[in-house]
């Protein structure tokens, strides 16, 4: 089998760059109350990756769910180096565009946060290598 790349062109809602390994969640996550900031552990008993982490990950998320609350936890997980390295979202969401960008500004950080369709977030696998440029280009590495 040979290698192949798929390009994604998404829409950048905070820019950035980033390389890591994907991460696809199943389900939305709240960030105030099913996830531990500390550690960047999912705590919700009820969603499908529960006890795993995000950290270090390219988090493809469909969105957030949950309250105002929500940019706190990304900032402070962001903060202590238990964050993701990026956000890959299925559709707009405030919450984690203004978590990331508070970190971003507070802490000189560089975490990007891109829209793409549920549809495109499809062809993205859990443990794939993704990279992601300053203008939205998102790379899936197979």
């Amino acid at each position: 089998m040979s290698k192949q790349s798929v390009d994604i062109e998404g829409r950048v809602l905070i820019a950035g760059s980033a390389g890591g390994t994907a991460m696809v969640l199943d389900d939305t996550l709240s960030f105030w109350g099913g996830f531990n900031p500390v550690n960047g552990e999912i705590i919700d008993v009820h969603h499908p990756q529960y006890r795993q982490l995000v950290g270090g990950k390219i988090l493809c998320i469909p969105q957030s769910k949950g309250s105002a609350g929500t940019p706190g936890g990304i900032a402070e997980t962001l903060r202590n180096g238990s964050g993701p390295l990026a956000f890959v979202l299925g559709e707009p969401d405030v919450n984690i565009s203004v978590g990331t960008l508070v970190a971003n500004r507070l802490y000189g950080m560089n975490i990007p946060v891109l829209e793409i369709s549920r549809e495109q977030m499809k062809q993205i696998k859990t443990g794939e290598p993704i990279s992601i440029d300053q203008h939205g280009m998102l790379s899936v590495n197979r």
